[in-house]
């Protein structure tokens, strides 16, 4: 067993067939329901040096689900992990809709990819943001072009905007701070997501 390549699935323990992997109880972390002054959120903490398997992103995932229903709440936003490990594909699975944000360079462009190839495996609707465009205008054109090649939606771009660190300096969120700059940005961004979503509601 190599402990850097094992991510701690169990895939390997439910295939053996002479039961020789085991899988003994273990804490790696712990979750936790927080009130803000946004509604109820769901998040959990690792513990040291420890691996996330995505199993901690289903707990938070089904106890986000109990606390929507409990309090008659009808949209739950999940923040993934980059990449497309197994915290990635516990973080889509059934949801609506993936917002896949990346930035501005060869490597966000190759991530924006594997990820939308992701989606189309689990026949996922998905949109691409570009955060921080205007850094390179070129690459953001680029992977907005990628995008649409590969049927999915551009859901807008948001400006690079020294003002996101003041933000959270004065712990605030970036629309909470301003009304222009990259504050309308985020908020045109959220008009589309909200479009699609409602579309696909309404198809349901």
């Amino acid at each position: 067993m190599d402990p850097i390549a094992c991510e701690g699935c169990g895939v390997c323990a439910w295939f053996c067939a002479e039961h020789a992997i085991e899988f003994a109880p273990a804490v790696n972390g712990e979750w936790f329901v927080s009130r803000t002054r946004f509604g109820p959120m769901v998040h959990a903490k690792l513990g040291i040096a420890e691996e996330n398997s995505g199993k901690l992103v289903s707990i938070v995932r089904t106890q986000a689900k109990r606390v929507a229903e409990q309090q008659g709440l009808d949209l739950a936003i999940i923040d993934g992990s980059p990449g497309i490990g197994c915290p990635v594909i516990a973080s889509i699975t059934g949801a609506n809709l993936v917002l896949v944000v990346t930035e501005p360079t060869l490597s966000g462009q190759h991530d924006m990819e594997r990820v939308a190839e992701l989606t189309r495996h689990f026949e996922i609707p998905a949109m691409v943001c570009v955060n921080k465009w205007d850094l390179n205008p070129q690459i953001a054109d680029a992977i907005e072009s990628s995008a649409r090649e590969q049927g999915i939606q551009v859901a807008g771009r948001v400006r690079y905007d020294r003002t996101v660190t003041q933000a959270q300096i004065c712990k605030q969120a970036v629309v909470e701070y301003q009304t222009n700059g990259c504050a309308q940005d985020i908020r045109d961004i959220w008009c589309n997501v909200q479009i699609v979503l409602q579309s696909a509601q309404a198809e349901k």
